[in-house]
C-alpha cells in the first residue's frame, strides 16, 4: 500500500512540475521537398536522435528472405563502405544506427552529434539509393542473414503471432517460412536487393522526428540537402485494403519444445478512434489481470504480454504467454472465459487506478533519452494525431470514468472472434491441482 501511495505522489509531482511537452515543446514543419518533421530540441545534451519512417509500397512481412538479407547489408556498408569500414565509421564519427523493419513502415534509427548528423544522414542518403554492393560484401551479408533468420527459425514467440495473424489475413504472406527461407539466401541477386531496397525507402516521403541539440533552421537545411535529395513520389502510395477473417478459432502446432508458445488476439482499435485512451487503458487491465490470475495466484505461465498492431483501416489486440505444455489448452481456455466475464461484468475501480498509474509511468517515468523521446512520437506522427496527442492521452486517460470504461469494455471485447495459436505438444495431461480453480471459473 505505501508503494502504491508513492507511485501516486510521484506522478502526481512529475505531471505538475515537469511536463516534458511543455518543457520541451515539439516543433512541426516541412521541408521545401515535402517531408514532413517533428523536432523537439533539447540542448541539454551533445545528443541528436532521430527517427525517419517509411511507408512501404504495400504491406508485407519483414521477415521475407530479401527483407532481411537487404536489412543486413545495408547495415555492413552496402557496397559503399565494406564492413570493416562501416564499423569503423560507427565508432569514429560517432554514431549508432538501425533499421526497424515492419509490415507496413521502415524506420532508420539514427543517434549521433549534431555535427556529425549531415555525415551520417549523406551515408544513408547513399545507402538508400545508390548501393554498390560487391560480391564480397554480398557475401558477408548473406552470412549475417542467415545467421538472422535461423535465429527467427528457433523464435516460437515469434512464429506464434505470425501464425496468428497469417489465420486473420490469409491474403498476406504473414507466416514466412524460415527454414526454406534460409535456403533461398544464396540465390537473392543484387537486383533483387535494389527493387527491395525501393519498395521499402522510396515508396513515399518519409516522416521524420528529431529530438535533441539541433535548431529548425539548421535542421530544415540539413534535411532539405540530404533526405530531401532521395528520388521520392509526390504522392503517398494508396493503402492496402484488408480483409480480415475474424473467428474464434485455435490452432495447435505439434513440436518438441521445453514449454508451449501461445499466441492470442482479436480486433484492436485505431489510434485516430476516439476511445483509443479508453484502448489503452484496457490493454493494462488485461494485462494485469491475467498476471495476476494466471501467474500470482495459480503459477500456471511464465510471462504474459500484450500489444497492439496497426495495419492501413485494420487493427489488431495482440497477446502471448508462455507455459507448460500440458496446461496450455487449458489457459486458452481460461483466457476466453475471463475475456467474457471482462465483457459481462466490467473491471473494477481498482483495475481503472492501477492502469492509470501505470500507464503515467509508462508515458512518463520512460522518457529518459532522446531516442526514447522520438520513439514516443513517431507513431502520433505517422497517423497524424497531432503534436498534443502524448499530452492529450495523459489527460484523456485521467478523466476516464469507471462507468466509461465498463460502457467501452462491454462493446469492445469480442470473445466471440478471440483466436488462439499454440505451439507445443499438446497431448500431455496437466496437473489436476493446478487448474482446478480455471476449471470452477469456466
Amino acid at each position: 500500500m505505501k508503494r502504491l501511495i508513492l507511485l501516486v505522489f510521484l506522478v502526481v509531482s512529475l505531471l505538475k512540475s515537469v511536463s516534458f511537452a511543455d518543457i520541451l515543446p515539439i516543433q512541426p514543419f516541412s521541408t521545401p521537398s515535402g517531408i514532413e518533421v517533428w523536432l523537439v530540441e533539447d540542448h541539454s545534451s551533445p545528443v541528436v536522435s532521430m527517427i525517419a519512417s517509411f511507408q512501404k509500397g504495400d504491406v508485407t512481412t519483414p521477415y521475407a528472405p530479401v527483407t532481411v538479407l537487404l536489412q543486413t547489408a545495408l547495415l555492413a556498408g552496402g557496397g559503399i563502405l565494406s564492413p570493416l569500414e562501416m564499423d569503423r565509421f560507427r565508432k569514429e564519427t560517432p554514431a549508432d544506427f538501425f533499421l526497424n523493419l515492419g509490415f507496413s513502415n521502415t524506420n532508420l534509427n539514427i543517434k549521433t552529434t549534431r555535427e556529425s548528423l549531415k555525415t551520417v544522414l549523406s551515408l544513408w542518403v547513399k545507402l538508400l539509393q545508390s548501393s554498390d554492393f560487391t560480391k564480397t560484401d554480398l557475401d558477408f551479408a548473406k552470412s549475417q542473414a542467415f545467421e538472422l533468420l535461423s535465429a527467427f527459425a528457433e523464435d516460437d514467440e515469434r512464429e506464434a503471432y505470425l501464425k496468428l495473424l497469417q489465420g486473420i489475413f490469409p491474403q498476406v504472406a504473414f507466416e514466412p517460412n524460415f527454414k526454406e527461407g534460409i535456403q533461398k539466401i544464396s540465390s537473392i541477386s543484387i537486383e533483387d536487393l535494389n527493387a527491395e531496397a525501393k519498395s521499402l525507402f522510396l515508396s513515399a516521403r518519409p516522416k521524420i522526428v528529431v529530438v535533441g541539440d539541433i535548431t529548425q533552421k539548421d535542421l530544415l537545411q540539413l534535411l532539405e540537402e540530404t533526405m530531401g535529395a532521395l528520388p521520392l513520389p509526390v504522392k503517398t502510395p494508396a493503402k492496402s485494403e484488408f480483409k480480415p477473417q475474424w473467428a474464434a478459432k485455435e490452432e495447435i502446432i505439434k513440436k518438441v519444445v521445453p514449454q508451449a508458445m501461445v499466441a492470442f488476439g482479436q480486433p484492436g482499435m485505431s489510434p485516430l478512434n476516439k476511445d483509443y485512451s479508453k484502448y489503452l487503458l484496457l490493454e493494462y487491465v488485461i494485462q494485469g489481470r491475467l498476471f495476476d490470475e494466471l501467474r500470482d495466484k495459480r503459477g500456471l505461465i511464465y510471462g504474459i504480454q500484450e500489444f497492439s498492431m496497426h495495419l492501413p483501416q485494420t487493427d489488431v489486440l495482440l497477446g502471448d504467454f508462455s507455459c507448460d505444455c500440458g496446461n496450455a489448452q487449458k489457459i486458452a481456455k481460461f483466457i476466453r472465459s475471463e475475456w467474457e466475464r471482462l465483457k459481462d461484468f466490467g473491471i473494477t475501480d481498482r483495475e481503472l487506478t492501477s492502469a492509470k498509474l501505470t500507464f503515467k509511468r509508462a508515458q512518463i517515468l520512460s522518457l529518459t533519452s532522446t531516442s526514447a523521446v522520438a520513439h514516443e512520437y513517431i507513431d502520433s506522427l505517422i497517423f497524424n494525431l497531432g503534436p498534443q496527442a502524448a499530452k492529450n492521452q495523459l489527460e484523456e486517460t485521467e478523466k476516464v470514468t469507471l462507468e466509461e470504461m465498463n460502457n467501452f469494455v462491454q462493446d469492445f471485447l469480442k470473445p466471440e472472434l478471440l483466436s488462439f495459436v499454440l505451439i507445443g505438444p499438446a497431448d500431455k495431461k496437466p496437473p489436476e491441482k493446478d487448474l482446478k480453480d480455471a476449471d470452477s471459473k469456466s
